[in-house]
């Protein structure tokens, strides 16, 4: 198998470790903090029990645990923290336009290693996890559940579309699905209080996505992982280019207009393209295919 156009379900299963190092989604707050001025009285739904430590004037007599002061001798109190678990839900593009590469592996297969790594750390954090994966023709849509019983199904669901969109190129679909389509199929199934990611090229958002990420972005935090190539960042000097399209192949020169031309003009509409979701109150980061997913990842999202 090519890996650098398709991804194994090894692979995916090999990026448990790594996820670790991720932080913690945007507006996620982290293990261990607290929110708010002060602990709360109330012990009941939200609070988990943390540590123990000794009586002090003014602690709530409510929080004494009776077991531990009775072996100790001395007044013990319980302390809780708050329950950090936040629905985690990811949208995947493995279509036709993500099949692209120039070095190191295609959109589609970053795409689905970044969806990989961002699964296993809600897996890690024991967050639920649903997800969208999404390829020209239908898509696999997964409702937030606990990691454990979505987390494999999703892994199979990456693997799947992602083998196809590489063995489906280069024909394309009649009607291939919008990113406006997958977004209003997974609306009605993203919960309040979810983090979102948004893993695509995003080469046709429009009017639609505008609305439909405002509605999204109501509900909760949202984040954008924008994959690209890096092509017009490192064109070369000299020499002569080549290309393969459809089974063609085709060599060819730029001038040194032409490659200044071609920078100004990607630069400026992935510039257009961040500020745009970005009025829309999402997170944008950019990520360059060929390079370290992790550390790109490790960076905030």
């Amino acid at each position: 198998m090519n890996s650098a156009v398709r991804v194994d379900r090894d692979t995916l299963l090999k990026l448990a470790g790594d996820a670790r190092a991720i932080a913690n989604p945007p507006g996620q707050i982290p293990p261990g903090a607290l929110g708010g001025e002060r602990t709360s009285r109330q012990q009941g739904r939200g609070l988990n029990f943390d540590s123990l430590r000794r009586y002090q004037p003014g602690d709530d007599v409510r929080l004494i645990d009776w077991q531990a002061t009775a072996r100790m001798r001395t007044p013990w109190i319980r302390l809780y923290n708050e329950e950090k678990e936040r629905p985690v839900f990811l949208l995947v593009d493995q279509r036709r336009d993500m099949f692209f590469s120039t070095r190191v592996q295609t959109k589609s297969v970053a795409a689905a290693k970044t969806a990989g790594l961002l699964a296993w750390r809600s897996w890690h954090d024991d967050d639920r996890l649903g997800g969208i994966v999404f390829g020209d023709q239908d898509f696999s849509l997964r409702k937030c559940r606990a990691p454990n019983a979505s987390l494999p199904a999703f892994l199979d669901d990456l693997v799947q579309y992602n083998h196809a969109v590489a063995d489906n190129y280069p024909h394309e679909a009649p009607h291939p699905l919008t990113l406006a389509a997958i977004l209003r199929h997974s609306l009605p199934l993203i919960p309040t209080g979810c983090w979102v990611a948004l893993i695509s090229d995003f080469h046709d958002m429009d009017s639609e996505c505008d609305a439909l990420l405002a509605a999204l972005r109501r509900r909760g935090e949202v984040s954008a992982f924008v994959m690209l190539d890096d092509l017009h960042l490192r064109l070369p000097a000299h020499g002569r280019l080549a290309a393969c399209y459809e089974g063609q192949e085709v060599a060819f020169s730029l001038s040194p207009a032409l490659q200044d031309g071609i920078k100004q003009s990607i630069t400026a509409r992935l510039s257009a393209q961040a500020s745009r979701l970005t009025r829309l109150g999402v997170q944008v980061k950019q990520i360059v295919v060929a390079g370290d997913l992790l550390r790109q990842l490790q960076k905030g999202g």
